[in-house]
């Protein structure tokens, strides 16, 4: 046990061993099979290294106990700085870039955190007048970067995630109007409690789903003329939203 050093928090936690601990969460395994899982990850060594062979299980219980951390998560703070790539902050970037993280949230969005990284981390020059000027979306191969991210302690990087929900939250109430849910009565039975509350839910999401695809948006802001897209994906998100809304006031 002397020459096993295990992590003290989540600032000595990668990424690669964040991911394989939430995938070890979801498993079936037997309670001392899941803490040799969980033991080995933080150690990297294997499940089936002798030294895991050899522990009694008093020692087991004590390093068990001293991980108690895992049961929190990560701090919510994130660098804003990685090497030279500077984060840019979610509430200016264009309506192309939420697609696409979209995209990636509407998924498994820890599986795909390096991607979201790689999204929204770029590379920034200052113009003549001082101004930061990010890095083209379009010069970025997202395949490429997402990989920069891999080999980062996850309390880089984690508090992302949350700043991006916070900001959906954020444009889901200010722009209330524009995601109001209604039901699709000739989906439904003359008598709606032929549904129950899980059925029409679902039925409300897809009408959701329908009516808010990207591409029906592109479609409209664009009046159909598909050399335009590029120049809308490239304008900001909040433009978009505050345009959808005048359209939807306006009855446009």
């Amino acid at each position: 046990m002397d020459n096993i050093n295990l992590p003290n928090n989540w600032d000595e936690i990668y990424y690669d061993q964040f991911l394989l601990l939430k995938e070890l969460d979801l498993s079936e395994s037997s309670y001392y099979a899941k803490n040799i899982s969980r033991l080995a990850i933080l150690t990297d060594t294997l499940e089936d290294d002798e030294v895991w062979e050899d522990i009694d299980v008093e020692e087991l219980s004590v390093m068990i106990k001293g991980l108690y951390w895992l049961k929190t998560e990560p701090s919510t703070d994130f660098s804003r700085k990685i090497g030279d790539l500077t984060f840019k902050e979610i509430n200016k970037i264009s309506f192309g870039e939420f697609i696409d993280l979209e995209y990636y949230f509407s998924t498994d969005y820890f599986l795909h955190l390096p991607e979201i990284c790689a999204i929204l981390y770029r590379k920034t020059k200052q113009d003549e007048w001082g101004n930061t000027i990010f890095e083209p979306y379009d010069n970025i191969n997202i395949d490429e970067r997402k990989n920069l991210f891999n080999d980062l302690p996850i309390s880089n990087i984690y508090g992302i995630i949350k700043e991006y929900l916070k900001f959906k939250d954020l444009i889901n109430n200010t722009y209330k109007n524009l995601f109001e849910i209604t039901l699709d009565e000739s989906e439904l039975d003359e008598e709606p409690e032929a549904y129950n509350e899980e059925e029409q839910a679902e039925i409300a999401y897809e009408n959701k789903i329908a009516k808010w695809s990207w591409e029906n948006v592109l479609n409209k802001l664009s009046n159909g003329d598909l050399t335009k897209y590029e120049d809308i994906t490239n304008l900001s998100i909040i433009f978009i939203l505050n345009q959808l809304s005048y359209r939807k006031d306006m009855d446009i």
